[in-house]
């Protein structure tokens, strides 16, 4: 599998310690597109200068001029954007947290590239996992207004007809659900299957022209998980959860993933 977490060893005891901290800010900020050319000055602090050139980067990707595993080649950006090779090391990181890069052990950064053998896989763990937190979020009784404030947004980037609005808002609440049964093994397995799918859908959503109506069609679906986590039943949550998944896979093959 090629995804952002493809070569990462499992994370353990400390190093799980700050996921719920660095996790608080669980949506990736898509953003519009990004014109202007960073340079690197002295009156420019490290960390925005770095946070634009990955800006500038993700653009690069999302038009299409870097495509699916495409190796990105830091000196060439370095010169292209007048920085360092350090400051595009740093813009690379940021974006292989953000799913749109791999960095393999001792390897150069690559576009996110996912075939279908690697979306089923995903999808299909993804699958258990999501029924799994279904399941300790109905056992808990713990509420589900953050799920619904994420389903409002959602309806209204559909209503905008915003389709990184759409991708991100789905994406926010995909993560919610596993962020909410407490867990830290959970949390940090969903985020690795989460975010660089949902990069490699806006990737392909953009590349095809699509509009956000595959993802409308969608909204009964992210309706239903709220209302069966309402019913208190764990067993038929956790069923529901994996069945819905099953149909979004359909769809990802269907629509966007070729």
């Amino acid at each position: 599998m090629r995804s952002a977490s493809a070569g990462l060893p499992p994370r353990t005891g400390q190093q799980l310690g700050s996921v719920r901290q660095r996790n608080r800010k669980s949506v990736i900020n898509y953003g519009d597109n990004v014109d202007a050319n960073p340079q690197e000055t002295a009156a420019e602090p490290r960390g925005l200068l770095k946070e634009n050139i990955a800006a500038r980067l993700r653009e690069e990707i999302l038009a299409g001029r870097l495509v699916p595993g495409q190796k990105i080649i830091e000196g060439r950006f370095a010169r292209q954007y007048g920085v360092a090779q350090v400051s595009i090391r740093e813009a690379l990181n940021i974006l292989t947290v953000d799913g749109f890069v791999t960095k393999g052990h001792g390897r150069s950064a690559r576009v996110v590239n996912l075939d279908d053998a690697d979306i089923t896989h995903i999808y299909g763990v993804r699958g258990v996992l999501e029924g799994l937190a279904a399941r300790i979020i109905t056992q808990r009784k713990l509420p589900v207004d953050d799920l619904e404030t994420a389903f409002a947004a959602l309806k209204a980037e559909v209503q905008n007809n915003d389709l990184r609005g759409v991708i991100g808002c789905v994406q926010r609440f995909h993560l919610l659900l596993f962020e909410k049964p407490g867990n830290p093994f959970l949390q940090e397995y969903g985020r690795r299957l989460v975010i660089p799918l949902y990069a490699f859908t806006l990737i392909r959503a953009l590349a095809k022209n699509l509009t956000v109506s595959p993802w409308e069609q969608q909204l009964s679906q992210h309706r239903l998980i709220i209302d069966v986590l309402k019913l208190g039943n764990p067993a038929l949550a956790e069923q529901t959860l994996i069945h819905v998944t099953n149909s979004f896979l359909e769809a990802a093959l269907t629509v966007w993933a070729h």
